[in-house]
């Protein structure tokens, strides 16, 4: 019976500790997912769930040896009642084995024993039922008392000494590290280009390149000499969005779906839209036939 009580909670401690040990784990993975790159783990972050493993995996196993030992005396003490162990008396087993039992339940509970009520009676009585001035139970005092404890070294690292961040200061930390990781990300793939430091490229090769482009997917909407059709006219001094190569650039690459014009940074690389911008600024003022009216303000070059 030990032996299988004992194994009940060695599993159940193990399952605890892979439970605790794949919830993070999973957490990022499915995160992950979302963005379609891989899952990459820290050395930090595997340390952190390994120690999670541990921690879930000790703690669950003390209180499954502690469970053991209580249903092992209870069971050892129902024995006692059916079948007493030779040579001894079994008044005396089951008074011992019952005893036993009544101490660890003393120390968990700290009950009054219910011959001994009176002396924890109050005076308080409704419909017949007097209330009992128990004491509360040492494993609930014990708790609220780490909790005090825990609330102490939780004022002195986050508000006193500073040895964590706060949720604020965290969020800032997180997404300053983020940003980092991106631009690197950009740098490695040779796609740091954005719209604070995208040049005008006046070459002929590129400005051939960037009218392939806006040949392929921009005529619909803009006309085949950007005289505009359903989008606005981009052959004339006007702009909506702002006509600086910059804004260009940020207006082809993120779209405007409030107009029904759609982000390009998923179909063309930040060299291709480079170029579509710059195609786009060299027509300007070629005074295409059936051009629309003009549209935003004037930018002045």
């Amino acid at each position: 019976m030990m032996k299988q009580i004992l194994n009940r909670y060695i599993k159940t401690s193990g399952l605890a500790g892979l439970v605790m040990l794949a919830v993070p784990l999973m957490a990022k993975g499915q995160a992950s997912s979302g963005s379609g790159n891989a899952v990459a783990f820290t050395e930090e972050e595997l340390l952190l769930g390994f120690a999670l493993f541990l921690a879930a995996t000790l703690v669950i196993a003390v209180l499954g040896l502690l469970f053991a030992v209580i249903g092992l005396t209870r069971v050892m003490s129902g024995k006692a009642l059916i079948n007493p162990a030779s040579g001894l008396e079994e008044s005396g087993v089951q008074a011992e084995e019952s005893s036993f039992w009544k101490d660890i339940k003393q120390k968990l509970t700290d009950a009054v024993p219910v011959d001994q009520e009176e002396k924890v009676m109050t005076d308080h009585e409704y419909d017949g039922i007097r209330e009992l001035d128990n004491s509360l139970p040492p494993w609930w005092k014990a708790l609220f008392y780490a909790t005090i404890v825990f609330s102490v070294f939780y004022l002195a690292g986050y508000h006193v000494f500073g040895w964590a961040e706060l949720q604020d200061a965290e969020y800032n930390t997180e997404v300053a590290e983020a940003k980092a990781r991106i631009d690197a990300y950009m740098a490695s793939k040779g796609g740091a280009l954005n719209e604070s430091n995208v040049t005008y490229l006046e070459d002929e090769a590129a400005l051939a390149e960037g009218k392939s482009i806006f040949n392929a997917n921009c005529t619909a909407c803009h006309g085949a000499e950007l005289q505009g059709t359903v989008g606005p006219n981009l052959a004339d001094e006007y702009w909506i969005h702002g006509g600086s190569v910059g804004d260009i650039f940020k207006t082809i690459r993120d779209g405007v779906p409030s107009k029904g014009m759609i982000s390009w940074k998923a179909q063309l690389s930040p060299e291709q839209i480079q170029k579509v911008s710059s195609y786009i600024i060299s027509m300007e003022g070629t005074n295409p036939p059936n051009a629309k009216d003009p549209q935003g303000e004037i930018f002045e070059r």
